[in-house]
C-alpha cells in the first residue's frame, strides 16, 4: 500500500502525459484533408514557348530549375538572392477527380529581388512543402508564374497576361516520387 501511495501520483502523471503526447502525435501526423468542394480550381495557363521548369527529387528535398530557352526576356515576382538562387514559393496544386485545385497553405513571406531571366539563362532553387502541412498521397504539380517582358510596355507586370510552367510529382506512402 505504501508503494502505491508513493508512486501512484507519478504513474498517473506519466500516463496522462503519455496520452497527451499520443493525441498530439496523432493530430500532427495526419494529412491535411483536400476536399474538392472546399478548394479553388486551378487555372491551367500555357507556358511560354521555350520556357522550361524541371524538377529533381532527392529524398524529401525538391529542387527546381527554371530555364529560358526562348528569345524573350522572362520576369517573375519570385525572390532571388544575391547568388541567383531562386526561392520557389506557392503554386502547389493537387489533381482530384480529374481537375487541378490550388492547395491552401499557411501564410509565409520571402525577401529578395524579382527574377529577370534573359534568353539562355536558368535559375535553380529549393521548393518547400512545409507551408502546406502533411499532404495526403496523390498527384501534385507546382505552377511557376512569369511574364514575357515587353520593352516599352507601360502596364505593371501584374496587370499583363501571365504564363505558367509546371512540373508534376506524386506522393506515395508519404514519399516524393517522379
Amino acid at each position: 500500500m505504501k508503494i502505491l501511495k508513493k508512486w501512484g501520483a507519478l504513474v498517473l502523471t506519466l500516463a496522462v502525459l503519455a496520452v497527451g503526447l499520443g493525441v498530439f502525435a496523432l493530430y500532427t501526423a495526419r494529412p491535411v484533408e483536400l476536399n474538392p468542394a472546399e478548394l479553388t480550381l486551378a487555372e491551367t495557363v500555357e507556358p511560354y514557348p521555350g520556357a522550361e521548369l524541371s524538377l529533381e527529387i532527392n529524398g524529401a528535398l525538391i529542387s527546381l530549375t527554371f530555364s529560358n530557352h526562348s528569345e524573350a526576356r522572362l520576369e517573375s515576382g519570385a525572390s532571388v538572392d544575391g547568388d541567383r538562387n531562386l526561392f520557389f514559393t506557392g503554386g502547389l496544386q493537387v489533381l482530384l477527380d480529374g481537375q487541378w485545385y490550388k492547395v491552401p497553405s499557411e501564410p509565409y513571406a520571402t525577401a529578395g529581388v524579382g527574377l529577370e531571366l534573359e534568353p539562355g539563362d536558368s535559375v535553380s532553387g529549393q521548393y518547400s512543402l512545409s507551408p502546406y502541412g502533411k499532404l495526403p498521397d496523390g498527384q501534385y504539380r507546382i505552377a511557376f508564374v512569369y511574364w514575357q517582358s515587353s520593352p516599352g510596355e507601360e502596364e505593371p507586370l501584374l496587370r499583363q497576361s501571365y504564363r505558367q510552367s509546371y512540373v508534376e510529382f506524386r506522393l506515395e506512402y508519404g514519399r516524393l516520387q517522379l
